[in-house]
């Protein structure tokens, strides 16, 4: 009897990090969707200017992962440095 509590409890919490880890990778695709759409019309505003655009460094599905672990970290930086979560270098 004491063991089919301890599995419940068990399956319960595991439920509720399961539940937190797709609220945080759902706010990382997010964070992602909207850092590229924001990278996408400085590139475009920067060539409209006639001024070099960096070429794109990662491979998509590589900055994607990349944007979905570590969005919290970026968006801190980009918080500090630019004061917009979003930051380009349109923002500087």
């Amino acid at each position: 009897m004491h063991d089919f509590h301890m599995r419940k409890i068990a399956s319960r919490i595991l439920l509720v990090l399961l539940a937190l880890l797709f609220v945080y990778l759902g706010f990382g695709l997010g964070f992602h969707i909207k850092w590229q759409s924001e990278l996408a019309a400085c590139r475009e505003v920067r060539l409209a200017r006639g001024e070099f655009v960096e070429p794109e460094v990662f491979w998509a599905p590589l900055t994607l992962v990349f944007d979905v672990t570590w969005w919290p970290v970026y968006a801190w930086a980009n918080l500090y440095h630019d004061g917009t979560p979003f930051a380009t270098p349109c923002t500087h």
